[in-house]
């Protein structure tokens, strides 16, 4: 099992190929061990010594005596360099994979620059086109964000023809500076984020509006296709109406939908860079207070988790509220959103990475952290 350490979140990869990374003193390796073969392909490449080893692959054959993932790792970052140096006229001689979850996400280096580059899954391709509005907006208003870079033509994505369907890739700069501490920096994110909420009331653009399906349904849905207890799946069904009926009065603007302290980097002035606007909507603004409020933990529950909330919640309120201020029932609506998220990470994780990422333990795991939550809630609700 695989531990999510944004959120705690568990997944099964035991049909996964292990791997091990290495730690230097700049960067890491992550190896990949091949059943069978006893050594070792690197994930992070160099691309002058993939180039070199190309050359004596071909002349001397060796093409042939690679296993197929080496094949595979070795035609793909190949295709994907090539392509990137030809369409953005750039020079890139280092890749390497940083994650392949919701989208895959690589870094880049040439000799001058680093750059992230994204690939979306073919049924994202709305949310990509979408952040790339969003952001060349923000930017325009001097407001704290990743840049896009743009095409040798000025386009600002290049699609590519995958075996999963044809996705969109999006070039960014990276960001240098370090890691945001939400509970230290939790006025001064609250502040910021309140400015990110005020500016994005004056977006010219139709904002994404995302259903009850998205937020709660799909993953009553997998319980089900997982042939999760019956009875248990109406407790949840009732939790999922129950949140719904309560967060759908809420007031409607922007939200950034997936904000925590991993979607930002603190910058040389101070300044929190915002990326991965993927989940972004034209929903609830109180639910991005919500995420960056909450001190639980993903699996197990413990009931100070509550009090956690509640005082995160306060100090990051506190900066936000100078700028922008909650009505008393999106303040209310912050545990709701708690909940919420639940639904919403699994659901989604699950649709990218099949079915078989949740085990029965999980299954059963998620429901009772759901419904002591809602208990709990219930009780402070009624003090």
């Amino acid at each position: 099992m695989l531990w999510f350490l944004e959120i705690g979140y568990k997944i099964d990869l035991s049909n996964e190929r292990p791997f091990f990374t290495i730690n230097f003193e700049v960067g890491f390796d992550d190896y990949y061990f091949i059943e069978d073969d006893y050594y070792f392909i690197e994930r992070e490449i160099d691309i002058n010594i993939l180039f070199d080893n190309c050359r004596l692959i071909r002349s001397k054959n060796y093409l042939y005596n690679l296993t197929c993932v080496e094949r595979k790792y070795f035609m793909e970052y190949n295709s994907l360099v090539n392509d990137i140096n030809s369409i953005y006229q750039l020079n890139i001689n280092h890749i390497e994979l940083y994650r392949d979850m919701i989208g895959r996400v690589y870094f880049l280096q040439s000799h001058e620059k680093r750059y992230v580059f994204k690939i979306y899954r073919d049924f994202k391709t709305d949310d990509a086109l979408q952040t790339v509005q969003i952001l060349d907006y923000l930017k325009a208003n001097s407001y704290p964000v990743v840049s896009v870079v743009r095409t040798a033509q000025n386009e600002s994505n290049i699609t590519l023809n995958r075996p999963d369907g044809r996705c969109t890739g999006i070039l960014y700069d990276y960001i240098d500076g370090t890691m945001a501490d939400g509970k230290y920096h939790a006025e001064s994110i609250g502040k910021q984020i309140g400015e990110l909420h005020r500016l994005m009331e004056s977006y010219p653009h139709q904002l994404i509006n995302k259903t009850k399906f998205d937020y709660i349904d799909d993953y009553i849905s997998i319980m089900r296709e997982k042939d999760f207890d019956f009875g248990k799946i109406l407790d949840l069904q009732q939790y999922g109406d129950e949140l719904w009926d309560r967060i759908n009065k809420l007031p409607k603007s922007f939200c950034h939908g997936d904000l925590h302290t991993g979607n930002m980097i603190r910058n040389q002035r101070g300044e929190y860079v915002i990326f991965d606007f993927d989940d972004a909507s034209g929903d609830y603004p109180s639910m991005d207070v919500a995420y960056m409020s909450d001190d639980t933990n993903f699996n197990q529950f413990n009931e100070s988790m509550y009090s956690k909330t509640m005082g995160l919640y306060e100090r990051f309120y506190s900066g936000y509220s100078k700028i922008r201020v909650l009505s008393d029932r999106e303040c209310n609506s912050i545990f709701d959103f708690i909940a919420v998220r639940h639904f919403q990470i699994i659901s989604r994780i699950v649709r990218c990475q099949g079915l078989q990422s949740l085990d029965e333990k999980g299954c059963y795991e998620q429901y009772g952290w759901l419904m002591k939550w809602r208990e709990l809630c219930k009780k402070a609700l009624n003090n």
